[in-house]
């Protein structure tokens, strides 16, 4: 009897969720020695489970007001990290930072930053980073030369594609090479207008394919 008092009385006095045994006899309780173990995908990597943070942003901020030319590419979530903002400067030179979510790294970039956004996954990361990113390993200075220089980015056929027709439903003139965000965002908004289904009967065609294109182009809803 007395050996049975004394595990109910430790039972009782650690913390729970520290110990395998509850304070009622007969029941089991989480044991805290589990917590903190890393999510890992089948290959064994260990997935990245750190939230975006002000530091983050406070870099990505920094970064762009300091340099020329800077460019953003989201990058969405993988299997073993969160989604990431890469900012890209005019010579290459590149910062990379977690963020809540491609959404709010599209609108941190626009809105925030006032700089150009792209989304990786459509037009990829810019050749001048690499390039960049080689100069440094090999000691080798890192401004381009002339010959060099970054040339503006190029929209992908799908994007072309994507934005002709924008513009043919909008019924609108071309847009010019390169058109920026609020350029894009007019006439998308004018397309939705043009095909949306009260307009046309219930009919959903255009209305369908108005999004579709919007997607192609990292445009939001």
């Amino acid at each position: 009897m007395s050996f049975v008092i004394i595990l109910s009385l430790a039972a009782t006095t650690l913390p729970p969720g520290l110990i395998g045994v509850c304070p009622t006899i007969g029941h089991t309780c989480p044991m805290g020695i589990f917590r903190g173990r890393k999510a890992r995908t089948d290959g064994g990597a260990v997935v990245s489970d750190r939230n975006a943070s002000r530091a983050d942003l406070d870099a990505l901020r920094a970064f762009a007001e300091s340099r020329r030319g800077v460019e953003a590419y989201v990058e969405p979530k993988t299997s073993v990290t969160q989604t990431t903002l890469l900012l890209v400067a005019s010579d290459g030179e590149s910062i990379r930072r977690r963020v809540a979510s491609a959404q709010a790294a599209f609108e941190f970039a626009r809105k925030k930053l006032n700089i150009p956004v792209y989304d990786a996954n459509l037009v990829g990361i810019p050749s001048r980073k690499r390039d960049y990113d080689l100069r440094k390993a090999k000691g080798a200075p890192t401004a381009p030369s002339a010959s060099s220089a970054p040339q503006p980015a190029k929209q992908t056929p799908k994007e072309l594609a994507a934005i002709m027709t924008l513009e043919s439903i909008a019924g609108v003139d071309p847009l010019p090479t390169n058109p920026s965000f609020d350029e894009l965002m007019r006439v998308y908004r004018k397309a939705r207008k043009q095909a949306h289904p009260d307009r046309l009967n219930g009919e959903r065609t255009k209305w369908d394919t108005v999004e579709d294109a919007a997607r192609a182009l990292g445009l939001p809803d």
